[in-house]
C-alpha cells in the first residue's frame, strides 16, 4: 500500500468529467450545466480535504504464537487494532507485511463506521526457510465515505520478530558411545612442561593419601611426591555441516540443505543435553563453540548460530577443515554433507585421522535427482571414505533425520 493522500480512479474520472462538462458549458453558454461541472470538479477536492483534516488515528499490538518455530512449520499471528479517531467513516484496508519466506503477511479490512473502536484480526504464517524475519509494520489505508480519494499510512506499534530455526529431531544415543561423548579412556593431567618422568605427579599437599606417594620422585626430589589423579578423558565432537550451494538439491525445507543443518543441529542438540564439548565447522569457517557442561545454554546458543547459518558459495568441502586446531582434540568426527567428489572425500579422510569415531551422512544420490553425471562419482568418494574407516549412511529424499540415525546406531 503506497503512503500519502491521493484520488481514487473514480474520483479522477469525476474530476475529468466534471472540467470536460464546465468547458463545454461555457463554451456554449450553458450556465446551469457549468454549475454542474463545477460541483462535480469541487467533489473530489472537498475529499482529499476532508482526508486531511480527519486525520486516522490507529494503533495495533502484535502477538506470534510461538515466536519461534522451526523451519516447515507455522505459527499464529493475532493484531489487536484500535481506532481512535471518531470521524473515520470509511472501512479500514490494512496489509501486515511479511517477507516473501513467510508468504508476504496478509491482508484485510475492518469495516466499523463512525466512531472509536477496538478489533482482533488473525492469520497463520507458515516458515519457508531459516532465519529472523520481521513481521510489520502495520499498512493501512482509508477513504472518504465516497470513495473519491485514499489516504495510506502506517498503523502505529511495535515490529515483531519471528525466529525460524532448522528442525530439531530427537535422536537417540549412539550404542556404547561410539566416541560421541563417551568417557572411554582415562588420561593423566599434565602439569606445565614438565619432562616424562614428572608429569604424572605433583607436591604433596595435606589431606593427600599417603597410598599415592611416588617414592622414586619423592627421592629424586628430596620431597615428598604424590601421583595425579587420572580423570577421564573429557572428548570433544566436530560436526561438520556442508553448506556449499552447489553441492545440495532440493530447496526449502524439503531440499538437501535443511536435511543437513537439521541432521548437525539435532545431532548437536544430542551433545549439548550430554553437557560435551562440541564444533560445529562449515565451508565458510566456524558456526559454533561450546564449553564442556553448558547444558541447555549450550544447547540454545547452538540453535541461535545455526539459525543465522547461510548458504556458501565455496566449492571445496575441505575448507571446512584445513584448520587443523579445530580437528586436533576432537574424539568423534561428524560430516553431513552434499554430493562429494573426490577432493572432498580427501580432505574428510584426512581430517579423520586422530578421531575414534567416524560417521558421514551423504544424500543417496538417484533419490534426489542428482544430475546422472554426478552419481559415480559420488559413490566412488563414499566408497573411498568407507575404506578410510568412516561409518557412511545416505539419506534419501524425504526421510526423516532419526530414521537415518538409527541405521548408524545399529
Amino acid at each position: 500500500m503506497r503512503r500519502g493522500t491521493r484520488l481514487t480512479g473514480r474520483g479522477i474520472a469525476l474530476l475529468l468529467f466534471g472540467a470536460l462538462a464546465a468547458a463545454g458549458a461555457a463554451y456554449i453558454g450553458e450556465t446551469d450545466l457549468l454549475w454542474i461541472g463545477l460541483a462535480l470538479i469541487l467533489l473530489p477536492l472537498l475529499a482529499l480535504a476532508y482526508l486531511f483534516l480527519v486525520r486516522p488515528f490507529v494503533s495495533h499490538e502484535r502477538t506470534l504464537t510461538p515466536s519461534t518455530i522451526p523451519v516447515g512449520t507455522s505459527t499464529r499471528v493475532v493484531l489487536h487494532v484500535a481506532n481512535e479517531s471518531p470521524a473515520q467513516a470509511a472501512a479500514l484496508r490494512f496489509h501486515d507485511t511479511a517477507d516473501g519466506s513467510l508468504g508476504g503477511g496478509a491482508s484485510f479490512v475492518i469495516a466499523r463506521g463512525f466512531g472509536a473502536w477496538h478489533q482482533s484480526v488473525g492469520y497463520t504464517v507458515e516458515a519457508s526457510r531459516r532465519g529472523r524475519y520481521t513481521v510489520g509494520p502495520l499498512q493501512a489505508q482509508t477513504g472518504d465515505p465516497l470513495g473519491l480519494a485514499q489516504r495510506g499510512f502506517t498503523a502505529k506499534g511495535r515490529n515483531s520478530m519471528l525466529r525460524v530455526t532448522p528442525r530439531i529431531w530427537r535422536l537417540e544415543e549412539l550404542a556404547g558411545g561410539a566416541g560421541l561423548g563417551s568417557a572411554g579412556e582415562a588420561t593423566p593431567q599434565r602439569i606445565g612442561q614438565a619432562g616424562a618422568d614428572d608429569v604424572l605427579v605433583r607436591e604433596h599437599r595435606h589431606g593427600d593419601d599417603i597410598r599415592r606417594v611416588h617414592w622414586k620422585m619423592t627421592a629424586k626430589k628430596d620431597d615428598l611426591m604424590v601421583r595425579l589423579e587420572e580423570h577421564p578423558w573429557d572428548p570433544s565432537s566436530t560436526l561438520i555441516v556442508d553448506t556449499r550451494r552447489g553441492a545440495h538439491l532440493g530447496d526449502g525445507p524439503d531440499g538437501s540443505l535443511e536435511w543437513a543443518v537439521s541432521a548437525v543441529a539435532s545431532v548437536a542438540a544430542l551433545l549439548s543435553e550430554g553437557r560435551h564439548r562440541l564444533a560445529i565447522l562449515a565451508p565458510s569457517g566456524r558456526v559454533f563453540e561450546s564449553a564442556r557442561g553448558s547444558g541447555e545454554a549450550s544447547k540454545q546458543l547452538m540453535i541461535e548460530a545455526m539459525t543465522d547459518l547461510q548458504t556458501s558459495e565455496e566449492a571445496w568441502l575441505g575448507s571446512a577443515v584445513e584448520d587443523p586446531e579445530s580437528l586436533s582434540s576432537a574424539a568423534s568426527l561428524v560430516a553431513v554433507t552434499g554430493l562429494l567428489d573426490s577432493s572432498d572425500a580427501a580432505a574428510l579422510a584426512a581430517a579423520g585421522g586422530r578421531a575414534r569415531s567416524l560417521i558421514a551422512l551423504v544424500p543417496d544420490a538417484p533419490s534426489w535427482r542428482a544430475p546422472a553425471d554426478t552419481h559415480d562419482e559420488h559413490a566412488e568418494a563414499v566408497r573411498f571414505l568407507r575404506g578410510r574407516g568412516w561409518h557412511v549412511e545416505a539419506y534419501r529424499r524425504g526421510e526423516p533425520v532419526p530414521k537415518v540415525w538409527e541405521r548408524v546406531t545399529r
